[in-house]
């Protein structure tokens, strides 16, 4: 009996060591194999890590230059009334272009060189907007130069007129002076009209220019009145009413008056 219980004992004491080493040697090899993949990743990451930047950055590439999302098809215009959309776009240059290679100032420069535009500012956003605020030129007289009709801003910039005024004050280039779109037309002409408008405001509205007789206009009685240039036009202006009042008074037939050369002469 005591024999039986020894042989009973001890495979159960000899079974519980053996399970015990095995699984000593499980537990080094799982405590040794996640250290040596930490150190290899270790020594690994700065490879890895590039390799991803870069696939990264090749796919950011695709996105940005091989897809509409960033290419600039429309532009968001505000404050124009005569120039179109079709000459914006070309006078901007860069429909269909790329937005990270559009420069703002480049686009305004441009856009700067269009006769109606005064003033103009861009701006860019992602992904693909342009804004671009346009302040034109306002019309101010019409230019008439043989058939051609021009408009004539503020400060004496001439630019193609895109329909008729009615309300503008008219001067007729009888010389037929070269124009050349956003730059000044005719000074001379341009000051004399304005110094003749600030003297006398409600007076004609449509005169004549021309290099040898300077302004002119034909009064109700169909006299030619020369002004010359815009020289004293005030006291001219005033000479000519005191005329006037004369020559009417003695029924007088004139065909003109000349202020622009001193004292009036008439015929």
């Amino acid at each position: 009996m005591t024999y039986s219980s020894y042989q009973r004992r001890t495979p159960r004491r000899s079974t519980t060591r053996r399970r015990t080493r095995r699984v000593n040697v499980m537990a080094g090899g799982t405590m040794t194999q996640p250290k040596q993949w930490l150190d290899t990743w270790m020594q690994d990451r700065p490879r890895l890590m590039a390799i991803g930047l870069i696939l990264l950055i090749g796919l950011s590439a695709f996105w940005v230059f091989n897809t509409d999302t960033f290419y600039v098809y429309k532009l968001d215009v505000v404050g124009t009334g005569y120039l179109t959309a079709a000459e914006i776009e070309q006078a901007s240059g860069i429909m269909n272009y790329n937005i990270f290679f559009v420069d703002a100032r480049s686009v305004e420069r441009a856009l700067a060189k269009l006769p109606e535009v005064k003033t103009v500012r861009v701006t860019t956003n992602l992904p693909n907007r342009v804004s671009i605020n346009i302040v034109e030129r306002k019309p101010e007289i019409t230019w008439l130069r043989g058939n051609e009709m021009y408009w004539v801003d503020v400060d004496g910039i001439g630019f193609r007129a895109r329909t008729n005024l009615a309300e503008l004050p008219v001067i007729r280039d009888l010389d037929q002076t070269t124009v050349k779109p956003g730059q000044p037309i005719h000074p001379d002409a341009i000051n004399a009209f304005w110094a003749f408008r600030r003297a006398w405001v409600d007076g004609p509205r449509n005169v004549e220019w021309s290099n040898a007789r300077g302004l002119t206009f034909t009064d109700e009685r169909g006299w030619k009145i020369y002004l010359g240039d815009a020289n004293e036009m005030a006291g001219k202006l005033a000479k000519l009413r005191a005329l006037v009042a004369q020559l009417v008074a003695q029924n007088a037939r004139i065909r003109f008056i000349d202020l622009g050369r001193g004292e009036p002469y008439y015929q």
